[in-house]
């Protein structure tokens, strides 16, 4: 009995990590943390009253908004571990499943036992999700030692290895999505927020400064009205582009608005950053870009970008410093644009 239970949790669980993920891009919804912990629940079965949300939203004529699928989170996930709560759910139904195909091996495996018990009761507490994957390779470590020491357990416990590296996998691509802009392929204002909010975390481990450059594309509308947009998302990558070639390593660009973008500096001189600032705003200036042919415009567009930059002010909240580099963006437009302004 305890076999064909196992089976059939170890089953279901499969399952349901292997649909979530294309059931959620089948209905446009964004591959988030929280998004997947809900589909999780939802395709679990285990939670009535949420699945019946659910079913509600789905058989609808229209998609299911991000306010619509954070209302579920809050009313039915919000006191699981955000982020990692679906993951650690999917892999902790997992190591159960193995410990019990355990329980009726011989005592070869008493320490891959041990190993697992130690995972199970560290799944129990809250954890980062640094701390799951750690977690996820210290399973798959003890699964593959197992695998040296019993024939008659090596498909079972290989199959279920790679069950929990596509688990893995499978988280690692929602929270780099979650954190990329579609169109330029930067980081999103979320991740970007969720940065500068650890400024003074990394400010005190550098030995400069960090500093703040908010970009405009100037008259960036005209170019919308004039060659429609597709032409304007061409334009936005290709000023991301040249954005990103004139910063470094754990300098961070990321779109902040809709032609607006945001560079931060770590530990760059107030040199650097001047140089970094002019370096861009020329980079834009000297370049044309042309079209797509299909969109039938000969002629290369020809760009500017204003920008304005700040230098972070120790223990200030992530607020003043991005308010202080948004009225030096402001002068530059106010004074005729293409030009950078720093603050007083």
């Amino acid at each position: 009995m305890p076999q064909k239970n196992a089976g059939s949790n170890y089953d279901h669980t499969v399952k349901i990590v292997r649909s979530a993920i294309p059931r959620m891009s089948e209905h446009k919804i964004p591959i988030t943390p929280s998004n997947y912990a809900v589909w999780f629940e939802y395709l679990s079965q285990g939670n009535p009253a949420l699945q019946a949300e659910m079913d509600a939203l789905l058989g609808r004529d229209q998609p299911i908004s991000d306010d619509e699928m954070k209302d579920l989170y809050v009313r039915f996930l919000e006191d699981r571990s955000e982020k990692i709560a679906s993951a650690k759910s999917a892999l902790n139904q997992v190591v159960q499943v193995l410990m019990q195909h355990i329980s009726q091996a011989d005592g070869h495996y008493n320490s891959f036992s041990s190993e697992l018990q130690d995972v199970a009761q560290e799944l129990s507490r809250d954890v980062s999700t640094d701390d799951l994957n750690s977690l996820i390779d210290r399973a798959v470590k003890a699964t593959n030692s197992a695998l040296e020491r019993g024939a008659e357990m090596r498909q079972k416990f290989s199959d279920l290895a790679v069950e929990m590296q596509q688990v893995r996998s499978a988280l690692a691509r929602s929270q780099e999505e979650a954190r990329s802009d579609a169109l330029t392929g930067l980081y999103n204002r979320l991740a970007f927020q969720e940065e500068i909010g650890s400024l003074a975390e990394f400010a005190a481990d550098d030995s400069h400064m960090p500093c703040l450059l908010l970009v405009d594309i100037d008259f960036f509308k005209r170019i919308n009205d004039s060659y429609g947009h597709l032409a304007g998302d061409h334009v936005l990558q290709s000023v991301a582009h040249k954005i990103k070639q004139s910063v470094r390593g754990r300098d961070i660009v990321a779109r902040y608005g809709g032609e607006e973008f945001a560079i931060l500096l770590r530990d760059t001189p107030r040199s650097g950053c001047l140089a970094v600032a002019e370096n861009v705003r020329l980079h834009v200036a000297r370049t044309s870009i042309e079209l797509p042919a299909d969109l039938g415009y000969e002629q290369p567009v020809e760009v500017t970008v204003s920008l304005g930059g700040a230098w972070y002010r120790e223990d200030e909240a992530a607020e003043a410093l991005v308010e202080r580099s948004d009225k030096a963006l402001y002068l530059s437009k106010e004074n005729g644009r293409n030009q950078v302004t720093w603050e007083n």
